[in-house]
């Protein structure tokens, strides 16, 4: 026979509340969940792997709505597996296309805090003084580069920043205004 679990076991096992557990119930998010003999709710294996993947699907922020879809469709077996796999492609698109925008925003504010931070190595203390430095140059540039829609680029280019990121933090603001200049000339932007 096999083990089931009491709604605080499932809950453990699990890391959602038992408020939530009750909750994805009431919305038709899990199969019909069986009671035991005593009318508890008695959750098996297969409700716990369904809870854990709607807790991936809610981090993603995938509305309700097409979460209930996805239970719908799940409900219905093998036959609407290719409705399954077309509804989280679609929204594994939108994850992706989320995730590119929030890591340019990253890299904006990245540029920003670094222009700060050399506006206030270097005291500046006029604004029009600050767009010789390196830093609002290349700002200016990341502005003005036109944003890739392949996802399998961005996210090599994202690994590819986020190595870069963690070498310019080991820099000192000296090094990072020679590698500026270095990159600037490399690409014929005169400093």
């Amino acid at each position: 026979m096999e083990r089931t679990f009491t709604i605080q076991e499932a809950s453990q096992q699990t890391g959602v509340s038992t408020h939530t557990l009750r909750y994805y119930e009431r919305m038709n998010l899990l199969d019909s969940i069986d009671r035991d003999n005593s009318g508890y709710r008695s959750f098996t294996n297969y409700d716990l792997d369904c809870i854990k993947f709607l807790t991936k699907l809610r981090s993603t922020k995938m509305p309700i709505r097409q979460m209930q879809k996805f239970a719908e469709l799940r409900r219905k077996g093998i036959s609407s597996a290719h409705q399954r796999r077309l509804l989280l492609e679609e929204h594994y698109n939108e994850v992706i296309a989320h995730q590119n925008e929030l890591h340019h925003s990253l890299e904006i504010i990245s540029m920003k805090i670094a222009y700060y931070k050399e506006m206030e190595e270097k005291e500046i203390t006029k604004e029009e003084d600050s767009y010789d430095l390196p830093t609002y140059i290349s700002m200016v540039q990341a502005r003005e580069k036109p944003q890739s829609s392949n996802p399998l680029n961005s996210i090599s280019r994202s690994l590819e920043i986020e190595t870069a990121h963690r070498l310019i933090n080991r820099l000192d603001s000296q090094d990072l205004a020679k590698l500026i200049e270095l990159l600037q000339t490399k690409v014929g932007i005169k400093p």
